[in-house]
Parts: structure tokens; sequence; C-alpha cells
């Protein structure tokens, strides 16, 4: 099904490879497209259910680079299937993208982070009980002991915050925690998360990361810091106000990102 998705969106577009995939979390936007695909017209495709997920593949080109953005995407809390979750992530290994990008609305764990308005992620805690990559055995064998080591994009990193520097954004490079939901965390969790190593987390991300990085990308995350889980209380309305104040933010730096990273993608 998935090679009937990719095979629709090849003709739909007119192109023969994308370049770049993106795939964005809560209230986030990036950039004007030049053609948009609603997830219900892609053979196969699942549909998105959390508000502020819309549910439409955007074709951006950004400088020479074609770019999928996937502006929705699916989370074990919704009682998604290992092959729901690695819809996205094969798909876009399918239309030929090299370089996977996660984006996601984290809460702050450590207090570095929130003081910060990203966070491009170097490495993450996977606490979610479930991978999607179970099953996977009895297909790809020995494929699917993908090492997990060093899988966030070294070079996407430095050139991230490099840019985010250039424009006055603050943001680090940190870790990402990722949680089952759909329920906040609660401040003995909060605690928890911050003495395993921590900096962000979110019930999403990692899954497609581990993903992406079985189907041959090169792959990177950047989280938007929309609320302090530290202190304060959250609502999912709360996240998307605040990460709508952002977008501009990680759109700008994100583009300046990939345009450095031409050659290298």
């Amino acid at each position: 099904m998935v090679n009937e998705a990719a095979l629709y969106i090849k003709e739909r577009c007119g192109i023969d490879k994308f370049d770049v995939a993106i795939v964005l979390g809560s209230g986030v936007e990036l950039g004007e497209v030049t053609l948009e695909i609603p997830y219900k017209d892609v053979p196969g495709m699942p549909l998105p259910a959390v508000p502020g997920h819309k549910g439409v593949l955007k074709v951006l080109k950004i400088d020479r680079l074609m770019v999928a953005v996937f502006s929705g995407r699916f989370h074990y809390y919704e009682g998604r299937s290992n092959e729901e979750i690695r819809f996205i992530p094969e798909l876009s290994s399918l239309i030929g993208c090299k370089l996977f990008i996660a984006t996601c609305a984290v809460g702050a764990v450590s207090r570095r982070s929130a003081f910060s308005q990203l966070v491009v992620v170097e490495d993450h805690i996977n606490l979610i009980g479930k991978n999607p990559l179970t099953g996977l055995v009895k297909t790809y064998g020995s494929e699917v002991f993908v090492d997990m080591k060093s899988v966030y994009d070294r070079k996407f990193i430095d050139t991230f915050l490099d840019c985010c520097f250039e424009n006055d954004v603050p943001a680090i490079s940190g870790v990402l925690a990722a949680v089952h939901g759909p329920n906040y965390e609660s401040f003995a969790e909060i605690k928890m998360l911050s003495m395993l190593g921590a900096d962000v987390v979110s019930m999403s991300t990692v899954p497609e990361i581990i993903a992406a990085k079985f189907y041959g990308m090169k792959v990177a995350a950047v989280a938007v810091v929309a609320n302090d889980t530290i202190d304060n209380k959250t609502t999912h309305e709360e996240v998307l106000k605040r990460v709508e104040l952002k977008n501009s933010s990680l759109g700008n730096v994100l583009k300046q990102t990939l345009m450095k990273l031409y050659n290298y993608i």
C-alpha cells in the first residue's frame, strides 16, 4: 500500500524524487507551497485525528531542494499500529528523500530548555514502550537491529544552531524523551525525566526517527518548546497557541539550514 502511495504522489506532483521530508507537529507551519495533497487522496494513507494536525502533504521548493512537508502525524496514543507509525518515514524513503526531519511541540524538562525557543535533538530516550520496527524481523532479518548511538545527523545539528545564532533565536541541542501519552506528565515523572538526562518531552517523533533511520535516511529533529512542564498547568490549546508564536522562527531557521546543507544532502 505504501508503494501505491509513493507512485500516486510522484505522478500527482510530476516529480521523480524529493530531497527532504519534513514532518510537522502540533500547530507548526512552514513556507509557501506549490501543491497541496490531502492525505485522504493518497492511497492507503492514514488520517490524523489530533487537533493541529491537518492531514495535508505540501510540496515546497527551498532553493534547489524539493521538499515534502507532511502536515499531520500519527501517535501511538491514538491506538495506531506500527504500520501506521512507519507510514510517513517509509513513504518518504520511497519518494527519494535523503534527509528526514521531524518537528514537534515539546514540554521543557530541564531548566536550560525552559529558556529556549527551539531544541535541536542530539539524542533521545524512548519511554513509549513500543517500537515501530516490531515484527519486521520476519521480513528484514538482522537489518532491524539499527544502531541508535549516533542517529541524529551532526552536520544538521551544527548548521541549525549556527543559523539560530545568526537570527538571534534562543536554541540549544538536547535530549528528547518520548512518552506514550495522551496525558501530560506528573511532577514526579518530570523529575524522573530530568534525572535521566532529558531536556524536553514529547508524545511523538522518536518512533518516526527510528523508522526513518531503518529506511536509510539521514535524520534530524527539531523541537519547539511550547510549555514549561516544570511549573505550569498544560493544555493542548495552550500548546498550539505558544507554538504558533514560534512558527516564524522555526520556519526561517529551518529554511536557512537546508539552503546551507544543499550540497551535503
